[in-house]
């Protein structure tokens, strides 16, 4: 199995567009002394920069998921956030349109994080967060090319700017698989880069933190728990180095140990006969501070443990999405049905209608997993068990 991680040289990661997701940066700062890239004893400690940053607050309330993002990594993994005072602070500001950080921790007192209402959301947070922490994109990976099929035009390559759009870092260590549902990985709305396999095109560009995410970061800074301790996971989850009396689960899997199903949701048993039910699920909306309404900064979610007859295929069809977002990465909400043989890995995720498609999975249970991050979706679907 091919692992994945980044290590790096120093670098900025670049989101400069009022769509967060749309456009995909990385430029090298020259004057950088080199540097390994890890933050000691995996500690990150910050400020948020007031002379920039509480204005934005009055309109997004930024800061909220700038946290909320330091809280999904810190309950993942070994990496601390702390406002201590220390020699070397991040400062987190904001520039209108701009999402940006520094790749690992650099030799300056103080390094800047970037960060705007046109991310907003805790995955947006989590996704710069990340490269604070020192990795790359994934569309940057060295084995990317078994997995995007690249369309990139001569004069675009021109630009030295795009050049270190598209390259592939050298100092990199393959430490995890390549997930298309990992919030580093980016859609590409011009056809320049596509999945190989066109079943993960709504999947690319995800806001939700990924299992292998959150694994990567804990290889890289060897978080681990004590050999000592008593708790064995199942369904490939393992200790959690934030709280070793529990288990990191692959989504839809919960309880200390990943022996039970995540909640909130519900276990469905089927039958050789298509059998029929609707999943809502409610994410509400923020309020701004001016009265209008806004989407959460992180989601909401629901699974479904669909069970079967050993040896059987579960098959899922989804008939009718209502108030669903068709967009790309399903960033506002949408449906996960397990596939993959590897409950660790990301499966096509959907939000339209119109791609729809009958699944089908060996696993037992099936994970069906449905994610939302404002407003009421309501989904309408089958499922059976076949030979």
């Amino acid at each position: 199995m091919m692992l994945f991680i980044f290590l790096t040289l120093p670098f900025f990661a670049f989101c400069t567009s009022d769509d967060f997701s749309r456009v995909k940066r990385q430029a090298r700062q020259n004057n950088l002394v080199p540097y390994h890239g890890k933050w000691p004893h995996g500690v990150v400690n910050y400020y948020f920069d007031n002379s920039t940053f509480v204005g934005a607050i009055s309109d997004y309330n930024m800061e909220a998921s700038v946290i909320r993002g330091m809280e999904l990594i810190s309950s993942h993994t070994c990496i601390q956030f702390s406002r201590q005072p220390s020699k070397h602070m991040m400062k987190i500001g904001t520039v209108k349109g701009q999402c940006r950080a520094a790749i690992g921790r650099i030799y300056q007192p103080s390094q800047e994080f970037t960060f705007s209402s046109s991310c907003y959301t805790a995955g947006s947070a989590a996704h710069e967060l990340i490269h604070a922490l020192g990795f790359y994109h994934a569309h940057q990976r060295l084995d990317r090319d078994l997995y995007l099929k690249f369309n990139l035009q001569e004069w675009r390559m021109e630009n030295s700017f795009q050049k270190q759009q598209y390259k592939k870092y050298g100092d990199q260590l393959l430490l995890v698989p390549y997930d298309y549902g990992s919030v580093m990985q980016y859609h590409d709305t011009d056809e320049e880069y596509l999945p190989r396999d066109p079943k993960y095109f709504r999947t690319m560009g995800s806001e939700i933190v990924s299992f292998y995410d959150y694994y990567m970061i804990n290889v890289n800074y060897e978080c681990s728990c004590d050999d000592d301790d008593w708790l064995e996971c199942e369904n490939l989850g393992y200790r959690n180095p934030a709280s070793c009396d529990e288990c990191v689960c692959p989504y839809g899997f919960g309880g200390k140990d990943c022996s039970q199903r995540a909640e909130p949701g519900e276990t469905l048993e089927a039958l050789d006969a298509w059998r029929n039910t609707t999943v809502t699920l409610d994410a509400g909306y923020t309020k701004l501070l001016d009265g209008r309404k806004y989407r959460q900064n992180d989601y909401s979610y629901h699974y479904l443990w669909i069970t079967a007859p050993t040896n059987k295929t579960i098959e899922v069809e989804i008939h009718n999405f209502n108030d669903v977002n068709c967009e790309h990465g399903c960033k506002s909400g949408g449906v996960e049905v397990k596939t993959h043989e590897d409950p660790r890995m990301t499966s096509p995720r959907t939000c339209c209608m119109n791609e729809t498609e009958i699944y089908r999975s060996r696993n037992n249970p099936t994970i069906v997993m449905f994610f939302n991050l404002e407003g009421l979706d309501e989904y309408n679907l089958s499922y059976r068990f076949t030979d």
